[in-house]
C-alpha cells in the first residue's frame, strides 16, 4: 500500500526559482551567491507573484542566450507537472514519458518542490516491491511478524497446518474420485501409469504461469493489459501442451504399441494442460483479490487446485473414449 508519509520525503525543497521578470544576468547572480545551495540544479523554475508554477527552462539555456535577455523569451510553460498525491508509478510514468530530469510537484499551483531522477527510481523500486508483495498477498501486517522464532509454537501450527489439512482434504477427495474408476484402471493399467505424468506436468506448467505472471506484473505495474496477458499465455500454454501431448503419444505408441489409448492419454494430458494454466492464471488472480499469505496459502491451495483439475479432466477424457 502507498503511503503519503513516504513519499513527501522524495520531494526536495532547496531548488533555484526565479521571477517571471528575471533575465538570464539575474539568474547567473542568484546561482553564484554562496550561501545559495540547491540540491538539483538541472531545472530552473519561474513562478509569478503570487508563486504560482508559470514556467521552467533548463540550466544549458543560461548559455545559450545574451545576459540581457528576459527568460519569458526562451522558458517553457507547457508544463508536465505532479501533486504530492500523485502515484509513484504515474510519476516514473511522466519523467520517462518527456524525457525530464526532475518533475515539479504543485499543491494548488504553487511549486512546493521537486522529484528529481535518482529519486524517481528509488520511489519505483520501492512501488515495485511493494506492488509484488501487496499481489502476492504479502501486505504490511504480515511484514510486521515477529521473528518466526518468537511466535508462539500453537499459532505457527494453526497458520501451517489449517492450510495443509485444506490440501489433504482435496487429495483425499481426489483418491476417491480415482477410486470410481477402479473397473476401468483394472483393464487398462496404463490409464494409471500415467496419472503422475499428468499431475507433475500440470503442476510444472500452472507454476511456470504463475511465476512468470507475478513477474510480469512487477515488471509492467499498471501498464500490463491483463485481457491481452490472458489471450498470449492462454495461446503460449496450449502450444506447449499440444507439443507435450504430441510426443507423449509417440512414446506410447513407440514403446506400448497402442496407437488408440496413446491417443486417448495425450488428448486427456492436452486438455488438462489446457485448463490448468487457465487455472493457474485465475488462482494467480484470487491471491491478489482474496489477500491469503503466499509463503502460507498460496502454495497447498494452487497445488491441489491444479491436481484436482487435471486428474478429473484426464479421467473424463480417458471413460469417455474408453
Amino acid at each position: 500500500m502507498k503511503n503519503k508519509k513516504d513519499d513527501k520525503k522524495y520531494i526536495l525543497t532547496k531548488i533555484p526559482v526565479v521571477k517571471s521578470t528575471a533575465t538570464v544576468k539575474s539568474v547567473f547572480l542568484m546561482l553564484e551567491k554562496v550561501d545559495n545551495t540547491y540540491d538539483s540544479v538541472d531545472y530552473i523554475y519561474v513562478t509569478d507573484d503570487k508563486d504560482n508554477l508559470v514556467g521552467v527552462f533548463s540550466i544549458e539555456e543560461l548559455f545559450n542566450n545574451p545576459k540581457n535577455t528576459p527568460i519569458k523569451k526562451f522558458m517553457q510553460t507547457d508544463l508536465v507537472t505532479v501533486s504530492p498525491e500523485t502515484e509513484p508509478e504515474k510519476i516514473a510514468h511522466l519523467a520517462l514519458k518527456h524525457d525530464l530530469k526532475a518533475i515539479p510537484v504543485v499543491e494548488s499551483k504553487k511549486l512546493i518542490g521537486i522529484i528529481s531522477s535518482k529519486r524517481v527510481v528509488s520511489i519505483v523500486n520501492r512501488a515495485l516491491k511493494n506492488d509484488l508483495f501487496h499481489f502476492g498477498g504479502i501486505h504490511k501486517s504480515h511484514l510486521d511478524f515477529d521473528n518466526s522464532l518468537e511466535i508462539p509454537l500453537f499459532k505457527v501450527l494453526k497458520d501451517r497446518l489449517s492450510w495443509l489439512l485444506i490440501g489433504l482434504l482435496g487429495a483425499t477427495l481426489m483418491a476417491f474420485y480415482i477410486g470410481l474408476f477402479e473397473e476401468t484402471l483394472a483393464r487398462y493399467l496404463i490409464i494409471a501409469s500415467f496419472i503422475p505424468a499428468v499431475v507433475y506436468i500440470s503442476d510444472a506448467l500452472g507454476t511456470q504461469l504463475q511465476t512468470v505472471f507475478v513477474r510480469d506484473l512487477a515488471v509492467l505495474g499498471k501498464s500490463l493489459n491483463l485481457k491481452k496477458y490472458f489471450f498470449r499465455q492462454i495461446i503460449v500454454s496450449s502450444l506447449i501442451a499440444i507439443l507435450i501431448s504430441l510426443l507423449m503419444f509417440l512414446i506410447i505408441s513407440l514403446l506400448w504399441k497402442a496407437l488408440y489409448i496413446g491417443f486417448v492419454i495425450s488428448l486427456g494430458i492436452l486438455l488438462s494442460l489446457v485448463f490448468t494454466s487457465l487455472t493457474a492464471f485465475f488462482i494467480t488472480i484470487a491471491i491478489k483479490k482474496f489477500r491469503f499469505d503466499p509463503a502460507l496459502g498460496s502454495g497447498p491451495i494452487a497445488t491441489i487446485i491444479s491436481d484436482i483439475t487435471s486428474v478429473v479432466i484426464y479421467f473424463f477424457v480417458v471413460v469417455s473414449l474408453l
